[in-house]
């Protein structure tokens, strides 16, 4: 892997950034991955009925041509549940095959709902 796909320590500045964060499954809810177009941190703050949960980023990717049309300068934040889904959203973005198979390598470590059933 390249040294771009992680983060910086200090943070990361460079416009038109994909970062990727893990929220482990509980008793309410399964795993997702949460996929933050133009983020800017590598870190988030994600509110919860209990306790809100810090993230740290796993992944991050230069936004490509398709995406940065569509999602123009606007943080969005999309939400995962399978592995599946989240291959089919950068097929349609054209996300290069490089970074998916980069992307592919960490389905052991971050198990999502299609990955768990035996």
């Amino acid at each position: 892997m390249q040294p771009h796909n992680y983060p910086h320590p200090f943070g990361m500045k460079k416009l038109h950034q994909v970062a990727y964060f893990y929220m482990p499954a509980n008793e309410e809810r399964p795993a997702e991955l949460i996929q933050i177009l133009n983020c800017d941190r590598t870190h988030i703050h994600v509110p919860m009925r209990e306790e809100d949960v810090t993230l740290d980023t796993f992944f991050v990717r230069d936004m490509t041509e398709a995406e940065i049309q569509n999602f123009s300068g606007n943080q969005t934040w999309q939400i995962f549940s399978h592995w599946g889904e989240l291959h089919e959203d950068h097929v349609r973005y054209k996300v290069s095959r490089k970074v998916l198979g980069e992307l592919e390598q960490f389905k052991q470590k971050f198990p999502l709902g299609e990955s768990i059933a035996a």
